[in-house]
């Protein structure tokens, strides 16, 4: 008899430890949570937010797609910022024509986390009869996008 006392008293004080020591343990994890988050993203168990900029022109199907004379060409490009985090960007706008590249206009932008920067550029094309590609590029992140112009 004594043993059997023995023994459910072993298996009472088993069960009791340990919910004793879950309880401690769910209020360290209470009072610890931003340290306890910071080690499991350190630790890549918890996602990361995806950082990106996106770049486009503003009305990509009617980019112009020919100029004459001293015709000038306008279009728009948008910055999107999707960094998690304010940012600075230098950009330039870029025509080449027969192998050369012409900057006609360039800049530094700060635009804040999931805000949009929206640039009307107008721009005289290269006075050459072939293609040219008009190009955006974001400087600091090589990142770029571009159409194609002829000139007549």
């Amino acid at each position: 008899m004594k043993h059997l006392i023995n023994k459910k008293f072993h298996k009472l004080a088993s069960l009791l430890l340990v919910l004793g020591l879950t309880v401690v343990v769910i209020i360290l994890m209470n009072f610890n949570s931003a340290v306890i988050y910071n080690e499991l993203v350190a630790l890549d168990l918890l996602p990361k937010p995806e950082k990106v900029t996106e770049l486009y022109f503003g009305d990509s199907a009617h980019l112009p797609a020919s100029a004459t004379g001293s015709q000038v060409i306008s279009f728009t490009f948008v910055i999107h910022n999707l960094e998690t985090t304010d940012y600075s960007y230098a950009y330039d706008v870029v025509v080449i024509a027969n192998g050369k590249r012409h900057v006609v206009d360039g800049g530094n932008v700060f635009v804040k986390n999931n805000q949009s920067f929206v640039k009307k550029e107008e721009i005289l094309p290269e006075n050459s009869p072939v293609r040219q590609d008009v190009v955006v590029e974001l400087v600091n992140l090589r990142q770029s996008i571009d159409f194609w112009v002829t000139h007549k």
